[in-house]
């Protein structure tokens, strides 16, 4: 039987790995666009 608490504890990994996933991409694309808006 699932419970609310293991929905959330499962919504709650999903989301860390989300998070996980995209924060070094913003930091690449974040990076990228700053080197481009000073080399311009």
């Amino acid at each position: 039987m699932i419970t609310f608490s293991d929905v959330l504890l499962l919504a709650r990994k999903i989301a860390v790995g989300i998070l996980l996933t995209v924060i070094p991409f913003v930091l690449v694309a974040g990076g990228i666009w700053l080197a481009w808006k000073v080399l311009n």
